[in-house]
């Protein structure tokens, strides 16, 4: 059953969900690379990494993203209060030309969770695989990524498991052909897409028909 409902934070970032390894095989198989058009991510809950004071800036003569701020907590099972990440960093960075289509880039988030067993850093750690924002421009900024490694990686789906990053609040303007950056203002959420969701955004970005709401489920 799916059903939206509003985070209880003092910023808005979405949520996200679970899946299984094979989702990142299928999409390496195609080939996906990221397209200038909205992905419009249908997110779970859980497991979900709650980011926030993002430093985002982009270099037009050098097509580079970086995105780096501090990884607050992790829902792991829809418990309140969340998970606190102890010296957490979210990190991201990203190659999007000026048309806004990603040619590679990497995800990590650092910190430990010792309630749940992550003492190790990194906690999550990604390659960037799909990217996509709003037609008119500006936020949410989407990416997939195929999960590489971090503590929290089977809680994530595992090696080759497809998960999703939202960041809002990025001062991005809706060009890639000139500079822009933020104020440390940016938020974001990372979790796992699930394979059904992950092969339809790829299809579909494949027609350039990307279009569903974005939504937050849970079952």
């Amino acid at each position: 059953m799916n059903i939206t409902r509003k985070v209880s934070l003092p910023f808005s970032p979405l949520k996200q969900l679970p899946i299984s390894a094979p989702a990142a095989g299928v999409l390496l198989l195609f080939g996906s690379i990221g397209q200038a058009a909205p992905l419009n991510l249908t997110l779970l809950d859980t497991p979900d990494i709650v980011s926030s004071f993002i430093d985002v800036s982009y270099s037009a003569d050098t097509d580079t993203l970086t995105a780096s701020g501090f990884a607050l907590e992790l829902d792991d099972d829809g418990s309140v209060p969340p998970e606190g990440i102890l010296n957490g960093t979210f990190n991201l960075n990203a190659t999007i030309d000026a048309a806004g289509s990603l040619s590679g880039g990497s995800l990590t988030i650092g910190g430990t969770v010792p309630t749940l067993g992550f003492n190790t850093e990194p906690l999550l750690t990604g390659t960037l695989t799909e990217f996509g924002f709003p037609d008119a421009g500006g936020d949410p900024l989407e990416f997939l990524f195929d999960v590489t490694g971090g503590d929290a990686a089977d809680l994530y789906g595992g090696f080759g498991a497809v998960g999703g990053v939202i960041m809002s609040a990025t001062g991005f303007g809706g060009s890639f052909d000139i500079d822009w950056s933020n104020t440390g203002s940016g938020v974001a959420d990372v979790a796992p897409v699930p394979l059904p969701a992950a092969l339809w955004l790829f299809g579909a970005g494949l027609m350039g028909l990307v279009g569903v709401s974005r939504r937050r489920a849970q079952v």
